[in-house]
């Protein structure tokens, strides 16, 4: 199935990790080769008055905006410019980041507002067919502006330069190019600005995460199930019927899940508890509200996917400023998520370690069979570490603004690095989701064996069983683990409208 971009394309979640990392091709509609001609004849109208435009006929960029300059000594300036830019640090960005980065720079590009010509967008759609990815360092956008540095080291190879991996190794831009059979890309006025200008890599590496993000609150409200019937737990607080008098969409949605999940459990309702601790009895406002910030992000990302992102751009026949190469709409958004899966974090911690107590496992504190044996402790103590990880990754991005380029750019969103930090996130999610599937699996084994569980939590827990039953470590246990997060995923269908 090839992916369409450009006016009358909206892309969609899976559409930018089916290119990314199922290596979908890339197609243009024929609209938008259309509405880019004419937003290109637009610009060369304008620049032929007595007009100033950024970036057009101006020579400098951010503080330098006021050097005037002829159209044509930008366009020969051009490969300056994005070498002056390509600036950055650390490991390389994985190749998925750098591929839906260039296919939703592309798509923003196609959607005809920014006076290119349609050779550049074709031009990153070949690098995506042909599996021509840049080599770009990890850090060194700061949210506005555009994502400056790393669509940089994108812009760079497009015209020979830098470096990429293509059939398998690292080599020249140069080098792939003759290989390929593609001409070494020449720029024109405004096309190295549009090429930088815009949020591209943040909402690529956003859109990436969250997709990351709603595989992991699945296969957690999975395992929690398989925590209700490791604990006996009641399951009144968990049901549609009670928590369908507050108005809160994920609340609901998580009721409905461990409702259906644990319908036929007679495990469940058996530990004889009055009321179960806040991080059983609670999972629906806790879980939903994490559902729901999940909701709320992927609609503020998607909607700056498909959005124009540069600037100035042209609009009829005329050329505006903007400030549309802002990243806040994204910075807030996984701000929002990152906190909002810390929460997740705590939660599971605080389940293994109510899963340890006696009163609640129904068999020994940390399930140890011998006066010398510590059981299962050293789980929750590796689960407190990574939870107070995830707390020192819960400050806010966001709030963090360092103005640039003098007083010009003096309000920056920082949302690469919070985007960066969601996937940093979501690793500590995982292992904490491990660990938990671990303890669960181990209290339930002993004592019944799942003989009590329900068709669909003996399901969970045979898959659990599947990845654990040759491990001699705990250790071992919960890094196989890890490996059954998509399968664990599986069980949960949960219906959210972005």
């Amino acid at each position: 199935m090839t992916v369409e971009i450009g006016t009358g394309s909206h892309l969609k979640l899976d559409n930018i990790v089916s290119v990314s990392r199922n290596y979908e091709d890339v197609k243009i509609s024929s609209d938008a080769l259309n509405v880019m001609m004419r937003s290109r004849r637009a610009l060369e109208e304008l620049i032929h008055g007595n007009i100033k435009i950024y970036g057009v006929n101006t020579g400098g960029l951010g503080d330098l905006y006021n050097i005037t300059v002829n159209p044509e000594d930008v366009a020969r300036y051009s490969l300056d410019m994005i070498i002056d830019h390509s600036m950055g640090i650390g490991d390389y960005a994985p190749d998925d980041w750098v591929r839906a980065t260039m296919l939703i720079r592309a798509h923003q590009l196609s959607l005809g507002y920014s006076g290119i010509r349609s050779l550049i967008t074709e031009r990153l759609i070949n690098f995506l067919n042909l599996r021509i990815t840049p080599l770009v360092p990890r850090f060194g956008s700061v949210g506005a502006s555009g994502d400056l540095a790393p669509l940089a080291h994108i812009a760079l190879t497009l015209l020979g330069k830098g470096f990429v991996k293509y059939q398998g190794r690292a080599m020249s831009s140069a080098e792939a190019l003759r290989a390929a059979g593609l001409d070494e890309l020449k720029l024109s006025y405004k096309e190295a600005l549009s090429l930088i200008n815009g949020t591209s890599y943040s909402a690529a590496v956003a859109s990436l995460g969250i997709w990351d993000s709603f595989r992991l609150l699945r296969a957690s409200l999975a395992v929690m199930a398989l925590v209700i019937e490791a604990s006996r737990a009641g399951t009144a607080p968990l049901s549609i019927e009670i928590n369908s008098v507050k108005l809160h969409n994920g609340e609901n949605e998580v009721a409905r899940a461990l409702t259906e999940l644990l319908s036929d459990s007679r495990n469940a309702n058996t530990s004889g508890r009055v009321q179960d601790p806040y991080s059983i009895r609670c999972i629906p406002q806790v879980l939903g509200s994490v559902l729901d910030a999940f909701t709320w992000s992927l609609r503020n990302v998607l909607n700056e996917v498909n959005s124009v992102s540069d600037n100035p751009v042209i609009i009829g026949n005329g050329v505006f400023s903007t400030c549309h190469f802002h990243g806040q709409y994204i910075a807030i958004s996984t701000d929002l998520l990152n906190m909002s899966l810390v929460v997740l974090g705590n939660l599971i911690e605080r389940q293994v370690t109510q899963l340890l107590r006696r009163e609640i496992n129904g068999a020994n504190n940390y399930l140890a069979n011998g006066p010398w044996r510590v059981g299962l402790m050293l789980t929750q103590y590796t689960a407190a570490a990574l939870a107070a990880k995830l707390r020192e990754s819960s400050v806010p991005s966001t709030v963090q603004n360092i103005p640039t380029s003098g007083f010009q750019e003096d309000v920056n969103s920082m949302s690469a690095n919070s985007a960066i930090k969601l996937h940093e996130i979501n690793s500590l999610i995982m292992q904490l989701i491990s660990i938990l599937a671990y303890v669960s699996y181990s209290v339930i084994s002993a004592n019944n064996a799942c003989a009590g569980c329900g068709k669909a939590t003996t399901r969970i827990y045979d898959t659990i069983g599947k990845y654990i039953s040759s491990a001699q470590t705990h250790n071992e246990a919960v890094t196989r683990l890890m490996g059954s997060i998509d399968e664990l995923s599986g069980f949960i269908e949960l219906r959210v409208s972005p």
